[in-house]
């Protein structure tokens, strides 16, 4: 059986043909229709598509929008990366910082609640938020526990762990279905066996668990030299995407680890950059597809997956799209895993010392962002590549390159206009080989030799593609060229009042027409808008609400504010922070 392509043993799930919008026969919360009053999800709904049926802030009253209320989460404080989704269930907000603390908020205005302080706190915490449902908040913590709080109170009910501490760490919210909560363990670099699983609502007890690196018996084992599987990362840096009907969860499982160091993990290293397709009650695997075979540059999967029904040459197709950090996007079958508009397999350039994989997968139509350095844009003295480059010591300039394409900005599909669209980075990157080996002794891999690995060299340009797609033909519909890199940043939500909402690097919330992509609305908060929007409703009242904390990754000012805007809100804009540089800076 060849690992080139997906493996597809499909269950009976292909016979039940249920609708999307159909309510559970469990009687499970219905999640699978995209957000309305409530923001019930980080992703909106189980299939992730961040669409809102909300349109009472539309295209011809998007000016009119202000600020309604302003609160600071952490006093000032300002560690770690902010990137969480606001929650909100029934006009209470749950959110987290990056500090790992979560609050509970009045969405209509803006008084807390409750504080959970975590116990799990280093200062240079990613958090990217909660899940809510019976009764409680579920959330991950950076030391690989998961929690739940009781919803009125903050009050902690269990905490179980899911990996030991110091092998990798939790940055994904969790996510739930009927009494489970399902969340992945990160740190693909750290030399991790990454792994997902499903935990009992009610007591925080394991009920089944995913290993995205194969042991002996197991499918695609057969793909990693040695013991490499051992330590050989895909972590799962994000929410899955769920499909009751179909009785199937899927998960993004990234990078391989040493990221840029093949030599001692030859074959193609499953699931590492895979979309797997697991079963929603007990986890057995159903099928898989890899972006990139053998992975050396990095190209972790770390962007949620996308649901979606469409309609492809006349007849429904139940679709599921990822965009990656190579700049495609993939659109499979999700009943499947096959590809619904094609994707060819091509030679790529190789580096026998680094067991480079023979060919590597290209979706059949465009890239959202250039695949290869663009003209005048490598430095002198040093050689250029496409994607996919092939390197040992001397020093490769590619494009996309590591934090290219799309890192973990969500994506949006529009129910409406029947696009998807995509929030990226154009930033070069350099690879040269970093010689790390597994260390028996510190459980950690350990760098041998002065070899650079991964970096960014000095004044290189930083820019952004914002895209609408069409998933039918994976074709651009239109594109924007933004000034600052978005792939790592806000992310894009859509709604039903024709708009895409978006946080900038320079402190801006932004409104973009879903039509074309020119700006409509813009106003300024105090520090990088680097985490995604949420929009919802209360008391006839539509919101629209952000965490502006910045990012280490997008070079953007540090806070800690949390700002909901509504039609005629008065609250004024805020002094503009300093801009992010618009060429990498100097390395240090």
């Amino acid at each position: 059986m060849s690992h080139r392509r997906h493996i597809s043993p499909v269950s009976i799930v292909l016979a039940l043909g249920i609708s999307w919008t159909v309510a559970a026969a469990n009687g499970s919360m219905n999640w699978r229709l995209p957000a309305g009053k409530n923001f019930p999800l980080v992703g909106g709904n189980w299939g992730n598509q961040r669409h809102s049926t909300l349109d009472q802030i539309n295209r011809s009253n998007v000016k009119k929008l202000g600020g309604a209320w302003m609160m600071h989460l952490e006093d000032g404080k300002t560690a770690g990366n902010i990137q969480a989704t606001p929650v909100i269930v029934d006009g209470v907000m749950f959110v987290s910082s990056g500090l790992g603390n979560i609050f509970a908020i009045d969405a209509r205005r803006g008084a807390l609640k409750w504080k959970y302080r975590s116990d799990a706190t280093t200062g240079t915490t990613t958090h990217r938020g909660v899940v809510v449902a019976e009764g409680k908040v579920f959330a991950g913590q950076r030391d690989n526990t998961l929690i739940a709080l009781d919803q009125a109170s903050g009050t902690l009910i269990w905490k179980t762990r899911l990996a030991e501490a110091g092998r990798g760490f939790t940055t994904a919210p969790a996510a739930y279905f009927d009494g489970l909560v399902y969340i992945g363990v990160a740190g693909g670099e750290s030399g991790v066996r990454g792994q997902f699983g499903a935990y009992d609502a009610s007591t925080g007890k394991e009920v089944w668990k995913f290993w995205t690196l194969p042991g002996p018996g197991e499918i695609g084992h057969d793909t990693w030299e040695g013991d490499s599987w051992k330590h050989g990362g895909g972590p799962v840096w994000m929410q899955p995407a769920i499909d009751p009907d179909l009785g199937l969860v899927y998960i993004a499982a990234g990078n391989a680890g040493p990221d840029n160091d093949g030599q001692d993990r030859g074959g193609d290293n499953l699931f590492t950059a895979s979309i797997v397709a697991l079963d929603l009650k007990t986890g057995a695997y159903k099928w898989h597809f890899q972006e990139v075979h053998h992975d050396i540059w990095d190209y972790d999967n770390s962007a949620a997956p996308v649901l979606a029904d469409i309609s492809y040459r006349g007849q429904p197709r139940k679709i599921l799209m990822h965009a990656g950090k190579t700049g495609f996007l993939y659109i499979l079958d999700r009943t499947n895993g096959k590809p619904l508009v094609g994707i060819e397999e091509k030679p790529v350039p190789q580096e026998r010392r680094m067991k480079t994989a023979a060919t590597q997968p290209f979706p059949v139509g465009d890239s959202f962002v250039p695949t290869c350095p663009e003209a005048g844009s490598v430095p002198a003295g040093f050689k250029s590549s496409c994607i996919f480059g092939a390197y040992w010591d001397e020093p490769i300039v590619m494009s996309p390159g590591t934090q290219g394409g799309v890192s973990w900005a969500p994506m949006t599909f529009s129910p409406q206009t029947k696009l998807t669209y995509v929030a990226a980075n154009i930033i070069n990157s350099a690879q040269s080989i970093r010689r790390q080996v597994w260390d028996e002794e510190t459980q950690r891999f350990k760098t041998v030799g002065e070899g650079t690995g991964f970096f960014r060299p000095g004044g290189q340009p930083r820019a952004g593609t914002l895209t609408a797609m069409n998933p039918t033909t994976n074709k651009i519909v239109w594109q924007k060229r933004t000034k600052f890199p978005i792939g790592t940043g806000s992310g894009l939500l859509s709604t039903a009042g024709g708009l895409l909402l978006h946080g900038e690097s320079d402190g801006k919330v932004v409104a973009y027409n879903i039509t074309n992509g020119d700006l409509l609305w813009q106003f300024q908060t105090d520090a990088g808008a680097d985490a995604p929007v949420a929009t919802y409703q209360v008391d006839g009242e539509q919101y629209v609400a952000i965490l502006s904390g910045g990012s280490g990754f997008q070079l953007s000012q540090r806070g800690d504010s949390l700002w909901a805007f509504k039609l005629g809100g008065s609250l004024p804009q805020a002094p503009a922070p300093p801009e992010p540089p618009l060429t990498q800076p100097p390395r240090r």
